[in-house]
């Protein structure tokens, strides 16, 4: 059974391989070991498949941290769409050009040569559109949103502004694209407005 100091390891580890991946850089262990003050040794113990299999346990340690920031808790009116995307705009509006951005360094790993980090990140990008489709119901049932609004395409037209919007922003170091798609977003949403 694993310690607390342990357990306190192996996150250190985890998290700063996760910070490699979310600025663009391969996992280099001996990196990771400088960064968190740990030996050979320590890295095997708790991730004996090495490189690989630390690269897996960070992308999705990156997967979970992204839906802990940018996945909404309940959008099930107008205003919490609205306090939402303004939140997600103050937040990347707060970032340097230079800041890691976990929405957009999603989309680098969507490109990963290692087939089970990409399922890994399809399969987030697929809970992510089913949660926003899911608020979109709830508003439906609400009466806030006309009956044949087509949830699920209205979801995935959200997530993709979301995630192209922070690509194209991070590329050019400006908040302009995101908030120009955001803001379009909403529009798009309340035109499906009972």
């Amino acid at each position: 059974m694993p310690t607390r100091k342990g357990e306190a390891t192996k996150a250190r580890i985890l998290e700063a391989a996760t910070d490699l991946l979310v600025t663009g850089n391969d996992i280099n262990l001996d990196e990771v070991m400088s960064l968190t003050a740990t030996s050979k040794g320590q890295l095997f113990h708790y991730f004996p498949d090495g490189k690989e299999e630390l690269r897996r346990a960070a992308a999705e340690r990156h997967l979970a941290r992204l839906a802990q920031q940018e996945a909404p808790a309940a959008l099930s009116t107008w205003q919490d769409w609205e306090s939402w995307i303004e939140q997600i705009l103050r937040l990347h509006a707060q970032q340097t050009n230079a800041d890691a951005c976990e929405v957009a360094a999603l989309a680098g790993r969507a490109l990963d040569t290692d087939q089970t980090t990409r399922h890994l990140v399809g399969r987030m990008y697929e809970q992510w559109t089913t949660q926003l489709a899911n608020q979109l119901t709830t508003m439906q049932a609400h009466g806030l949103l006309r009956d044949d609004a087509p949830v699920t395409d209205l979801a995935s037209t959200v997530l993709a502004a979301l995630q192209g919007g922070a690509v194209i922003d991070k590329a050019t170091g400006s908040t302009l694209h995101l908030t120009r798609a955001l803001r379009q977003i909403l529009t798009l949403l309340r035109s499906w407005a009972t």
